[in-house]
């Protein structure tokens, strides 16, 4: 059996951003890995909605990542048809013997020890950790340095271009204006 070097980066990506292409291309250059998992949630557990549709947020991602290499754009959570937890994606994407990074961004450090069977996932993953706010990174994580300044909840309130990859900006502009507008 071949054993394989996977990162996963999961998220709402309620809308994908230059942030998140931004850590996409971090973690492709500064981890040793043999492919990254893109995972957009169908809705993240700890939220109550959702602003875009799953199979649309899986497009624009796809859409988003499609010239980069060794990058897999998963539609496993959105199938699933609702709230799937971290250590249900983990087990699902790992085979025995294999190295899985595990992407978040600082924003999350906080709320990790409730994650669902927390303990085991920290056994499973090495965790990874964007930069974020100035949040401080403990050494016992990976950090990638990542120099973007933007969330995706600012983003829907005030769409800019600027922060969005070219491929889907117009689309995602259009479409976060007429909810708005809705």
């Amino acid at each position: 059996m071949v054993t394989m070097k996977k990162a996963i980066f999961g998220g709402s990506f309620d809308p994908p951003h230059i942030g998140h292409l931004e850590i996409i291309k971090q973690a492709l250059t500064s981890l040793d890995i043999d492919t990254l998992i893109v995972v957009p949630a169908f809705l993240n557990p700890f939220k109550s909605k959702s602003f875009a549709p799953a199979d649309l947020r899986l497009k624009w991602l796809s859409a988003m990542t499609q010239e980069l290499n060794d990058v897999e754009v998963s539609s496993f959570e959105v199938e699933q048809n609702r709230p799937v937890t971290s250590i249900e994606t983990v087990k699902h994407f790992m085979n025995k013997g294999d190295t899985i990074y595990f992407i978040i961004g600082a924003d999350n450090l906080e709320s990790l020890p409730q994650w669902k069977n927390f303990d085991e996932l920290d056994k499973l993953v090495t965790w990874v950790v964007a930069t974020r706010n100035g949040i401080t990174i403990p050494d016992k994580y990976v950090t990638l340095d990542v120099n973007q300044d933007i969330s995706a909840t600012a983003l829907r309130e005030q769409v800019n271009e600027a922060y969005l990859d070219k491929s889907i900006a117009k689309e995602i502009i259009t479409y976060y204006k007429d909810i708005k507008h809705g």
